[in-house]
């Protein structure tokens, strides 16, 4: 039998709300898969929502760009707020900027070989482990932006329409509300599948006619799918429209957005 550590069972705990030995029987049952050990929890206990599954990292800082139709976002982790907040940890994301926008460089894996001397003697100066986590770029019209103050969480978006006002907000909706695609035709159809399939089973405990679940499971699927898609949440601003309905009403339409939040790594 693998052994369990009390990391895993606080990391699983700190998803999904649950208690300490209900964790530990997930992570035993699905042999430490943090993965399959939250779907174990929503088919097994009573847990029929869990909240987005990411891990945290403690510091570091999001720093974005926009000019000349081009917009980046990028993600440096650091091991304390102090480092993340030192002059020359902010001009090494400076001069990260700087180089993607000038040379056209979109692709974190060679940013991270370009800059990996610098990065190391910034390792040895600051006593402190540094890592370039990510870089996100969007090449095209009217892109907006909103960077929390905090700095640990960045957005940025394109539209069809030049509103600053408008893109702003729709960039704190996504902040707040973390919408992980535009509509429904962004989501994969093997998410849907998978979702279904663990609904349904889920569902199937009720024992109910087949008629009544597939009812439940599809009204769950449909729940699942607006709660993940930008233009099918509550707008954040209004909650009596959908983000939908503000953007017909402005005669907007978002082709893309970028959305990190400090430290993010889905499971």
């Amino acid at each position: 039998m693998i052994k369990i550590t009390a990391n895993q069972v606080k990391e699983l705990r700190n998803i999904t709300g649950i208690g300490i030995m209900e964790c530990k029987r997930a992570l035993i049952k699905t042999n430490g898969n943090i993965k399959l050990a939250i779907n174990y929890i929503r088919k097994f206990s009573k847990v029929q929502s869990i909240k987005k599954s990411v891990l945290i990292t403690k510091e570091g800082f999001i720093i974005d760009f926009i000019q000349d139709n081009y917009g980046i976002l990028l993600e440096i982790n650091s091991q304390t707020d102090f480092v993340a907040k030192h002059s020359l940890v902010q001009n090494f994301a400076k001069d990260i900027i700087k180089y993607s926008f000038e040379k056209k460089i979109t692709n974190i894996t060679d940013i991270k070989s370009i800059f990996e001397e610098k990065r190391i003697k910034l390792i040895n100066i600051m006593k402190e482990n540094i890592i370039i986590n990510r870089l996100g770029v969007i090449i095209g019209n009217f892109i907006g932006k909103y960077l929390h103050h905090s700095k640990r969480i960045g957005v940025i978006v394109q539209s069809n329409i030049n509103n600053p006002l408008i893109i702003k907000k729709i960039a704190m909706h996504i902040a707040v509300l973390k919408p992980q695609y535009i509509s429904k035709k962004d989501v994969s159809k093997k998410i849907i599948q998978n979702e279904y399939k663990l609904q349904m089973e889920i569902a199937k405990k009720f024992k109910k006619p087949s008629n009544i679940i597939e009812k439940i499971v599809t009204g769950r699927i449909n729940k699942f799918i607006n709660n993940i898609t930008l233009i099918n949440q509550p707008f954040l601003f209004d909650s009596n429209q959908t983000v939908l309905q503000f953007l017909n009403k402005n005669n907007v339409c978002i082709s893309k957005f970028i959305r990190f939040e400090l430290g993010e790594k889905l499971l």
